[in-house]
């Protein structure tokens, strides 16, 4: 098409020195006010307005570069405006939320000063709008409020849905089917027309999502530009429509670099923006400034060289831009893909915002809107090298984050529809549909990494899956915050409630030791040895049952917030230099195997322990960790265990308080039967909740000679003192004061120990 075909008379030349405004939109799309300058597709035009006669649902499909929006928006809108009278045009895109982007373009698009009817249409539909949060009820009234104003309105209407891909890339399964709901009722208001627009990599989904018979009445298939006739029109139309020359030279160079390269609309859009800012007053585009940039395959890097140069000139962006990135770009089956972005977010890091700007500058970025931004164009993630290598670093992390994404949509929409409550429960539908930790931790590992945030040291878990939830809880909106609570910290919320059953206990307790139970001080540290949280004791004075007014000194110490676990205990018997090196049973007795290992879960207490093979435990550790002199590993005094569960000057009668409490602790009464992972009882310990487990689960080895508290070496047969009472025992032996021995060279199913960090006492 001509300019004369197209305006009616060609405008004319202006003045020399004049300024003239840049006819080529680089990487955006025309828009429809600029169908004067919008070259190359008269034959398209045509053909979709021709299908209008047939049908009143257009889907254009073609490849990424093929100008699908631009043949809408400002080759079919203005044919469309002309052939009907008093029409009107609409756009959206579906981006996450199709019910949200369709109403939000309605209530700026119509007229709410029309028809009294319509204006009140307008006016609930905003309303509806500004409450509308993400549940199927949320979306069910703004589909019905939107398609009842689309009816009302009457006038032919042109509606643009571009990018439609974005409904099965952004928006969640469950949405585009309502979706569809929604588009069927579209489909039957006579007033309305509706032109898709879609790259040909999503032809299938389309067609499952209309069902084949209406897909195919609908396509209309867009093919790459190849003629050499319409190459020049798009290439010297706009500028001779502003008075501006082409170089024949140019010209032709152009066309024949066209037909090398795939995808090559996009590149030459740019290049002719590019062209025009910088033509010369009396030649006009010449193929000397084309040469200057390097020709069409470098358009891009020589586009961005100035943003290239500011990001290298101030190491802060470096940072900024990945994370300006992860925010655009996403992928799906393995293709890199815009993605839209809120603005306001982006603008809350300086760096971030200073990018956005110079992006925007540059013709990088588009916004349909003042709310949202997302790249100008499919070809700057293949053809600008800083973010073709960036999304294929990160392509993995960007293809979970985007599953992620869906499935916490679904899972928020079930809470919403159950009106904002959870089911509650292991058994709730919203705990069916929440993502196990084996799924949720490489999720949070992803998203860390497209964050590029550094993860703060957690003084609780060693798990690098929740050091990136502490990282990110703040960034995340609320639906995937929620989605992503990681399940550890699910489940040990459960605990401290007493209403949580004693089995539900012992199942968190599995649960945990499933996933590599993330806790401090339960498992390994990273150089393979016991990970022991410690807690520090002041020191003070105890009186021991049945020993009258006698006193006992403690001094401050540290002891381990846990008994030793069985992977704890598994190190030192599987060691080389462990249980069978006879440097750790000086005055002690060894016995050729260790203790039996029964119920023995990484987390569990080790059992069948005699109190030679702590003690020997004990100075392997030390030995490991290379103490000696004024701290060692060692057994704690029963004075100071004693000290510790009473809540030291407190003196509780069980480490909770004064009253019994069966929810306290894993005693005969909770009928398990056997040990469970420890810490399932956090209201049972003392003030301040940071050692756990002093009453129940498993009796305790104490250094000390049970007859004689204050003889604390090594050797001989005497009884050894125990504290705490087990899993087997009843409330009476759960007493802090409690004491009771064992023989120290014998093993038993209720005994463990746990450890202390203090001066030695041989």
């Amino acid at each position: 098409m001509s300019a004369e075909s197209q305006t009616g008379t060609p405008p004319a030349a202006p003045a020399t020195g004049v300024l003239v405004s840049n006819p080529y939109p680089g990487l955006a799309a025309f828009k429809p006010e600029a169908y004067r300058l919008f070259f190359g597709r008269d034959q398209d035009a045509a053909r979709v307005i021709e299908r209008f006669a047939e049908t009143r649902l257009i889907s254009v499909v073609g490849r990424s570069g093929t100008g699908k929006s631009s043949l809408v928006a400002a080759g079919v809108v203005p044919r469309f405006a002309a052939s009907l009278a008093e029409s009107s045009y609409l756009h959206f895109e579906p981006q996450a939320a199709p019910f949200h982007q369709l109403a939000d373009a309605l209530c700026r698009a119509l007229p709410s000063d029309g028809e009294s009817d319509v204006r009140e249409s307008v006016d609930h539909l905003q309303r509806l709008l500004a409450e509308a949060g993400e549940s199927k009820q949320s979306e069910d009234h703004l589909a019905a409020a939107s398609a009842e104003l689309l009816g009302q309105h009457g006038r032919p209407l042109l509606l643009l849905i571009d990018q439609f891909e974005e409904l099965f890339t952004h928006t969640s399964p469950a949405s585009s089917r309502r979706f569809r709901k929604l588009f069927g009722v579209l489909i039957g208001i006579e007033s309305l027309y509706l032109v898709l627009t879609l790259r040909s990599e999503f032809t299938d989904r389309l067609m499952e999502w209309l069902g084949e018979d209406l897909f195919r009445a609908s396509l209309v298939a867009l093919e790459p530009i190849r003629s050499e006739e319409q190459l020049q029109a798009i290439i010297t139309g706009p500028a001779e429509a502003s008075g501006v020359p082409v170089q024949a030279e140019l010209v032709s160079t152009l066309v024949a670099a066209a037909g090398a390269t795939k995808g090559a609309l996009p590149l030459i859009a740019l290049t002719l923006e590019r062209l025009f800012e910088q033509h010369d007053p009396e030649q006009g585009l010449t193929l000397e400034a084309y040469q200057r940039m390097g020709g069409l395959e470098s358009i891009v890097d020589s586009a961005a060289a100035a943003i290239e140069r500011l990001i290298d000139s101030e190491p802060d962006l470096e940072l900024a831009c990945a994370r300006l990135f992860s925010e655009l770009a996403t992928v799906i089956d393995g293709l890199p893909t815009r993605r839209t972005a809120e603005i306001e977010p982006l603008r809350a890091d300086r760096q971030v915002g200073r990018l956005v700007d110079a992006l925007r500058r540059q013709g990088f970025l588009t916004d349909h809107d003042d709310q949202h931004v997302e790249l100008a164009h499919e070809t700057l993630l293949s053809h600008w090298p800083r973010l073709r290598q960036w999304c294929a670093r990160y392509r993995d992390s960007l293809s979970l984050r985007r599953q992620v994404k869906q499935a916490a949509r679904e899972w928020w929409q079930a809470i919403q529809q159950n009106g904002g409550q959870r089911s509650g429960g292991p058994a709730g539908q919203d705990d069916v549909l929440r993502w196990s930790w084996e799924r949720q931790k490489p999720l949070l590992l992803a998203l860390l990494e497209l964050s590029h945030r550094a993860t703060p040291a957690d003084p609780d878990f060693r798990d690098p899956g929740i050091e990136a939830w502490r990282a990110l809880e703040g960034q995340l909106e609320e639906a995937l915050r929620e989605f992503l609570r990681p399940e550890p910290l699910f489940l040990l919320e459960e605990l401290a409630a007493d209403e949580t059953p004693h089995h539900r206990r012992e199942e968190i307790g599995v649960r945990l030791n499933q996933m590599d139970d993330p806790r401090r001080g339960v498992g390994l540290a990273a150089n393979g040895l016991p990970d022991i949280v410690w807690v520090d004791v002041a020191g003070g004075e105890v009186n021991l049952e049945g020993r009258g007014s006698e006193v006992f000194a403690v001094r401050p110490l540290r002891i381990s917030r846990y008994p030793i676990t069985w992977q704890q205990y598994n190190v030192f018997v599987n060691a080389d230099d462990g249980y069978h090196d006879r440097r750790w049973w000086h005055k002690l007795v060894q016995r050729k195997q260790a203790g039996e290992a029964r119920w023995a879960f990484h987390n569990h207490p080790a059992i069948n322990i005699a109190w030679s093979d702590a003690v020997a435990f004990c100075r392997w550790l030390s030995e490991q960790w290379g103490l000696s002199g004024a701290e060692i590993v060692r057994l704690p005094t029963e004075c100071e265990w004693q000290w510790v569960a009473q809540g030291g000057v407190e003196k509780r009668k069980y480490p909770w308080g004064s009253d019994w409490n069966p929810a306290h602790a894993n005693s005969h009464e909770s009928g398990t039967g056997r040990t469970m992972a420890v810490g399932m009882y956090p209201r049972g310990a003392p003030a301040g909740g940071m050692v756990a487990d002093l009453a129940g689960n498993v009796w305790e080895w104490c250094l000390n000679e049970y007859d004689q508290p204050g003889h604390t070496q090594i050797g001989g047969d005497n009884s050894r003192a125990l504290r705490g009472g087990s899993w087997l025992d009843f409330p009476g032996d759960l007493r802090t004061a409690k004491r009771d021995y064992f023989s120290p060279d014998d093993r038993d199913g209720d005994i463990g120990f746990r450890i202390v960090l203090a001066g030695p006492l041989e």
